[in-house]
């Protein structure tokens, strides 16, 4: 009788086993809104231990370059409490976006607590179309692209200069500022000193808003030799 006793007392977990449990105040689904290209968003969330025994806190995985997470203390104890601080670099995003943080440690029955966060980056300066195209241009003969250029932010926007390592290129940029809710045009003039069979470069346009001081525009196409009469 004591044998089949001790037996079922194996088969019956630990109930008061001491554990930790990681608890995230703010939520694992967060919502950054609305925000500008350029800008990055920084939120610091607190991480409760709820469980009874030490929580430990491991690596921290995110799911691209554009964020980054630091946690305040690698050990908490039972009922205390830490911070996470996430950030998120919107300069190469536009439009929705949805990213995650991974917070690895001994509090999850799975080992990680992932934190997912959502963003929708509005581009203040907007092209049409986004990159320049000249698919036809031939050494010594003007070749001309337009772009359209959107003001999407709140004070006027005005396109100061350009540069770029192509030779050749040249934009002809709005001469005068752009109002909020406005549109121009930029004159793309491309004359090649040498033929390419693939031509892929780029130009800096540098502007007076705070957050995109410049805007990349990519160079796709090839370029010609010069025909001969």
């Amino acid at each position: 009788m004591i044998r089949r006793r001790f037996l079922l007392l194996l088969l019956i977990p630990a109930a008061g086993l001491a554990q930790p449990k990681l608890v995230v105040s703010e939520g694992t689904r967060l919502d950054f809104g609305r925000i500008y290209r350029g800008e990055t968003i920084e939120r610091t969330l607190t991480l409760r231990n709820t469980g009874t025994d030490t929580l430990v806190m491991g690596t921290i995985g995110v799911s691209c370059g554009c964020t980054g997470a630091l946690a305040s203390a690698e050990r908490i104890p039972p009922g205390g409490k830490g911070e996470v601080k996430i950030t998120f670099n919107s300069k190469n995003f536009a439009g929705p976006v949805h990213k995650t943080v991974t917070l690895h440690s001994n509090g999850d029955s799975s080992g990680a607590t992932i934190i997912e966060f959502t963003a929708t980056v509005v581009d203040e300066i907007g092209l049409s179309p986004q990159s320049i195209i000249m698919p036809d241009a031939q050494v010594g003969k003007l070749s001309t692209v337009t772009l359209g250029v959107t003001n999407n932010g709140m004070t006027p926007l005005a396109l100061t200069g350009f540069r770029t390592q192509l030779k050749g290129l040249v934009l002809k940029l709005p001469p005068s500022a752009i109002p909020p809710g406005g549109s121009a045009e930029i004159r793309v003039e491309f004359t090649p000193v040498e033929p390419s069979p693939l031509l892929t470069d780029g130009v800096f346009v540098t502007t007076n808003n705070i957050r995109q001081a410049e805007v990349y525009i990519q160079v796709y196409g090839g370029v010609h030799p010069a025909k001969t009469e």
